[in-house]
């Protein structure tokens, strides 16, 4: 049985559960108490307290600093098929199980919550099996420097992918869609080929409804899903379709 890695913290938070446009990034960094306090004394906090060349320069130095770091980018078509809650939460038990397999049980997992926060907790020490703390909490990024440390990671490397996504198909503005430059991004394309959503846009998000109507589709929230097969986090993570990147 796998004993706690004693004074071993994880922090998890994710960038990107809002926009109409990309992937959806959740990472988790395992960290130890010392590397911890030299974060902070560096300024890791909130991602959205800082600039994005702040982030970027903390970037490096969290990587440098931490034990084990884990991202996972969720792609729309992923997003468009499952409930988010679940997803996140599967997610967020993926991650822990990928730092628990190399060092052990943490001492303690620490995330930002979404939804009600006890119930987040107990689905992630039930998909682990840990026995240790696990805190969910509201801006949990303000709090904890291993999740303020996560948020940075998630935040960065969400902006890289839509950075991506400017270069390559000429998207436009932040992606959320009370951007008002994402939205006539939107429109223009939709104008172009009306029958055929990009890959990045995900296709559930009422926003699509009222300004690319023929692009919507509908979440399916039947409990018992008509397709056996519908997809999981599994099918896009090693093994499959992987998007995960990892330091060891």
């Amino acid at each position: 049985m796998s004993q706690p890695r004693r004074g071993l913290l994880v922090g998890i938070d994710e960038a990107g559960r809002g926009p109409i446009i990309g992937p959806m990034v959740i990472a988790g960094v395992a960290i130890e108490p010392k590397a911890a306090k030299e974060l902070a004394e560096l300024g890791v906090r909130d991602s959205k307290d800082l600039t994005p060349s702040q982030r970027r320069e903390l970037f490096h130095e969290i990587m440098r600093l931490v034990k084990h770091a884990v991202i996972v980018k969720v792609p729309p078509a992923l997003i468009d098929a499952v409930n988010l809650n679940k997803l996140e939460i599967e997610t967020i038990a993926y991650i822990v199980q990928r730092v628990k397999s190399l060092y052990g049980e943490p001492e303690a997992v620490y995330m930002d919550a979404v939804g009600p926060a006890k119930k987040m907790a107990a689905g992630v020490k039930r998909l682990t099996g840990l026995r240790g703390a696990v805190v969910a909490e509201p801006k949990a990024d303000t709090r904890y420097i291993p999740v303020s440390a996560a948020s940075i990671i998630a935040k960065v490397v969400r902006d890289e992918e839509i950075e991506k996504l400017r270069k390559a198909y000429g998207v436009r503005g932040s992606g959320y869609p009370t951007d008002p430059g994402t939205l006539e991004w939107i429109r223009e394309a939709y104008r172009r080929s009306p029958d055929t959503p990009p890959w990045f846009v995900r296709r559930s998000w009422l926003t699509l409804k009222r300004i690319a109507p023929r692009w919507y589709r509908a979440k399916n929230t039947e409990s018992k899903p008509k397709n056996p097969r519908q997809r999981t986090l599994l099918d896009f993570l090693p093994g499959s379709r992987g998007h995960v990147n990892g330091k060891r």
